[in-house]
């Protein structure tokens, strides 16, 4: 009766390093890339309204990553001298593939941006815009859709 227990015992000790791992069997640790530091540049294009037509060709966007802790955000400016425009709103960014981000309104508090995102795939920017008729961000039944099209610089 002894023996038997003696076994168990010794066996009883041995059995956690049976469950001991090696360290090739770690898992790399996972790297988390901040999608909104990747889309930083100038961009430059034209503006189409919902039925293609060309409203200006000398359209920049500007997108910068806003600098705070735990914000995955870009601030976009989208000028043009033709129309006058100088507008400004902020977008969460999102990986969403080999060279390809979206960008979707990142101000939650104001409806005035929440028809408004875009694409970015390889160097090529396609946003979607709601304007009023002075080409300024509005949400409301009078403003309409417009795409950007652009290059980056």
């Amino acid at each position: 009766m002894k023996l038997k227990n003696i076994i168990y015992v010794a066996a009883l000790a041995f059995m956690p390093l049976a469950f001991t791992a090696c360290s090739d069997d770690d898992d790399d640790p996972v790297v988390h890339t901040d999608a909104s530091a990747l889309v930083n540049g100038t961009y430059t294009g034209s503006i189409f309204d919902v039925n293609g037509n060309e409203k200006a060709n000398d359209i920049i966007v500007i997108v910068n990553k806003i600098n705070k802790e735990n914000v995955q955000a870009v601030d976009v400016v989208v000028k043009s001298t033709a129309l006058n425009m100088n507008i400004e709103a902020p977008y969460n960014v999102a990986k969403a593939g080999d060279n390809r981000y979206l960008f979707a309104a990142g101000d939650a508090g104001s409806l005035k941006y929440r028809y408004c995102g875009g694409e970015l795939n390889g160097d090529d920017l396609t946003f979607y815009l709601t304007l009023s008729s002075k080409f300024a961000y509005n949400a409301t039944a009078s403003a309409k859709v417009y795409t950007l099209k652009c290059k980056k610089q």
